[in-house]
């Protein structure tokens, strides 16, 4: 254990020597450079502990983040994913979320776990994003109920039993306006779509399922979301943070006191979050979803609302290119926004 640098030790051991030295000619102590009255030494070691606090001196490190970062690991096919998984570990990143935008094969997920484990990065999430109305339709994302399924029965290989999907939308197109999304009927069958689709499937092995919201989606605003969440327990349905998502044109003023309350209201169903960013576009018609850094987000207000959470969650940057020097630059960044006071 590295205690403290030695210049460090050097600059302390001066520091209490000196300060002792001082004290004892003060009193009239009989002393040479290399002799020193014990009590004098002792009070030398108080006064200094007191002025660089015991944690600087004994060289200690401050209590760890909650918030634990990693990088999306997305891909269509198998080799897509096997090639950014290794642009991800060599970005520095040792955790990822991994979500199958296509139907892998129970193979593709054997040599996928044997990849990951070979580059030390630990598997937080499966994303297997689809239409919990229309299960068997790949539509959405190229994934779906039978996706969910396979990888399910091989989550064990990556020692992860997290799962991440949207929840539903009476429209076949991911983003199609479909005003019926936003009523309690919608809700009532969300809720039905959860205890026959989603629970029978990851209750086998102990899982959980965190929602991404997506405001035209049946899950679209801070509401719904509480109603949707509400009949289930915490620790088996919830939200995976992500502010941008719930956030329209019109909202998009007022994005700074939406996320507040996100927390406020949704703060204990978080079961893991995406970091991303925001911006409205030029035409103020829509708003569009850069990587961090790259829009508006009060990541100080973000950063902070998380660490009031008082527990691990791990944070998964997205929405950026899958190339190294890409990644690397923002990790970087938003380990900047982590040392911001």
């Amino acid at each position: 254990m590295n205690m403290m640098s030695s210049p460090q030790r050097g600059s302390e051991a001066f520091l209490i020597r000196n300060s002792a030295l001082q004290r004892a000619q003060a009193e009239g102590a009989p002393t040479t450079t290399l002799t020193i009255p014990r009590r004098h030494f002792l009070g030398a070691i108080g006064a200094v502990v007191a002025g660089f606090g015991a944690a600087g001196l004994l060289g200690a490190e401050p209590p760890k983040d909650n918030i634990r970062l990693g990088m999306m690991l997305q891909g269509a096919s198998a080799a897509e994913l096997q090639e950014r998984a290794r642009a991800i570990a060599a970005a520095g990143f040792d955790t990822v979320q991994v979500a199958f935008f296509f139907q892998p094969t129970a193979e593709e997920l054997q040599s996928l776990a044997r990849t990951l484990n070979d580059l030390k990065l630990k598997t937080v999430a499966f994303g297997t994003y689809f239409n919990l109305f229309r299960p068997d339709d790949t539509g959405f994302m190229g994934s779906s109920q039978a996706a969910m399924k396979l990888v399910a029965a091989h989550a064990g290989l990556f020692d992860c039993k997290q799962f991440v999907t949207w929840s539903a939308s009476y429209s076949p197109q991911f983003g199609g306006a479909e005003p019926r999304n936003h009523t309690p009927e919608a809700v009532a069958q969300l809720h039905r779509a959860i205890r026959d689709v989603v629970l029978p499937v990851l209750d086998p092995i102990g899982g959980r399922v965190a929602f991404e919201p997506y405001f035209p989606h049946v899950l679209g605003t801070v509401e719904l979301a509480k109603e949707v969440l509400a009949p289930f327990p915490a620790d088996r349905v919830g939200l995976l943070l992500d502010p941008p998502n719930f956030i329209t044109p019109a909202l998009y003023p007022k994005r700074e006191e939406e996320l507040r309350r996100l927390f406020r209201e949704l703060g204990d169903r978080i079961h893991l979050a995406h970091f991303k960013d925001m911006r409205l576009n030029s035409a103020g018609q829509s708003v569009d979803l850069p990587g961090p850094g790259g829009g508006e987000m009060s990541y100080p207000v973000l950063i902070s609302e998380i660490r009031k959470l008082n527990r691990p969650l791990s944070c998964i940057i997205e929405h950026i290119k899958a190339e190294q020097a890409e990644m690397t630059k923002t990790k970087a960044w938003v380990e900047n926004q982590l040392r911001q006071k």
